[in-house]
């Protein structure tokens, strides 16, 4: 069995001082990964969320989004990304039809915060301030199974109403070992994040970068010329 709790276990077995995440010129090791992640499960523990709850997230590519990527489900909840593209009442469908009670976002929420408990700003620093003011909260791998929901992605919606994907624990990491074979990487890779991450294809190889070691270079959207800068700059092999 294992959740979404064992890459970031191996990659602080294997690669605890090697870079995980750079961003904007920001750079985390795993050990740092790892403490903040910790400190992420308290911030949620602290929004009084139970097992199976909904977290959504609306944010570009950011530090902030891979660890919520990360650490929702690795304290037993569910991650609900969404498309920063969709209009207001797309976006509160989504809302509302997957019970969100959290909503993290990167911009004024708007009407949107009507629609869930609490409402956390990554533009204004509120989530680095909660994050860095928490006590570490250790994980409890009893209290997950491979089974259990981790995350809802909602489909495009191109000819009807948006369905949201049920994707276990088991289902995500059965992609990363998958991509893994498709497209094999080590720990000395240097792996971009430039589509998406509210979409399979941004976060893909997140569990994947992780379960190695490997450096992921996040791109918060896709630029060309800044694309290119980049891969030269942080010596992107993948």
């Amino acid at each position: 069995m294992q959740t979404f709790l064992d890459p970031i276990e191996r990659a602080l077995a294997v690669a605890a001082n090697r870079e995980a995440l750079v961003c904007d010129g920001r750079r985390l090791t795993y050990r740092e990964f790892a403490d903040r992640l910790q400190r992420l499960h308290a911030v949620l523990h602290d929004c009084d969320l139970r097992a199976g709850d909904r977290v959504a997230i609306l944010s570009f590519n950011s530090i902030a989004f891979t660890e919520l990527y990360c650490g929702v489900p690795m304290a037993g909840l569910v991650q609900v990304p969404l498309n920063f593209r969709w209009a207001e009442p797309e976006l509160a469908y989504a809302l509302e039809d997957s019970g969100a009670r959290v909503l993290v976002c990167d911009r004024d929420p708007g009407r949107l915060a009507d629609l869930v408990e609490r409402v956390i700003r990554i533009d204004d620093g509120e989530y680095e301030r909660l994050v860095e003011a928490a006590t570490p909260l250790p994980f409890d791998h009893a209290a997950i199974d491979e089974n259990v929901l981790a995350g809802l992605f909602y489909t495009g919606g191109t000819t009807g109403l948006s369905k949201g994907v049920m994707l276990t624990h088991r289902n995500l990491i059965a992609n990363a070992w998958n991509i893994q074979f498709a497209q094999p990487m080590t720990g000395d890779d240097r792996y971009l994040i430039m589509a998406p991450m509210f979409h399979a294809a941004g976060s893909v190889s997140v569990l994947q970068s992780i379960f190695l070691g490997a450096t992921q270079i996040i791109m918060p959207a896709f630029e060309p010329a800044a694309m290119l800068d980049l891969v030269e700059s942080e010596g992107v092999t993948q």
